[in-house]
């Protein structure tokens, strides 16, 4: 699994025992039920290495970020520890919008983080169960790998056909 490799074998800025093994993003991608395709390493617009999911719910872009950490956001701001976020916000907005009239579907734009904890979470040390780790900023879905499948199996709606989602696997494959 690529995305899952993706990862720098750097010290991570959260304690280890708060972040997801490293084996979760590819066990949460391989346990989608058979209907979702997965497409690897599509360049889109200034995203290299983009992981494209299709099934009849949707088609989502999952651009995964290294930076975990303290989430600070507002509808129109994204701070990840100290990093403003909101460049790759836009970036990705406009590379799916250009993809989706290449593509001619909508897309769901999802930035990936490894883990991300509210500001309380991390003074605490600890978890939060009841925490939703899923933010969306400017119409682009924030999550985190333990969040990703709870995301992508809410789309319960229909929205494209088994030749739709065919059709678009083949595009992307040729890509």
């Amino acid at each position: 699994m690529t995305l899952a490799r993706t990862l720098k074998a750097e010290r991570p800025a959260l304690p280890a025992n708060l972040l997801p093994r490293r084996s979760k993003l590819e066990n949460t991608l391989y346990a989608l039920p058979d209907h979702w395709l997965i497409r690897e390493n599509i360049q889109m617009g200034h995203f290299s290495d983009v992981t494209f999911l299709i099934s009849l719910h949707g088609i989502f872009a999952l651009v995964h970020l290294e930076p975990s950490g303290v989430i600070l956001h507002n509808p129109r701001t994204l701070l990840i520890g100290e990093l403003n976020m909101m460049p790759q916000v836009h970036a990705l907005q406009q590379s799916v919008e250009m993809f989706s009239r290449k593509l001619g579907t909508p897309i769901y734009p999802v930035m990936l983080f490894q883990q991300l904890l509210e500001p309380e979470e991390l003074k605490a040390r600890t978890l939060y169960a009841s925490t939703v780790r899923e933010w969306e900023i400017d119409n682009v879905k924030i999550v985190t790998w333990d969040s990703l499948s709870t995301y992508l199996l809410t789309h319960t709606r229909k929205k494209l056909t088994l030749g739709d989602t065919l059709r678009i696997s083949r595009m992307l494959k040729s890509l």
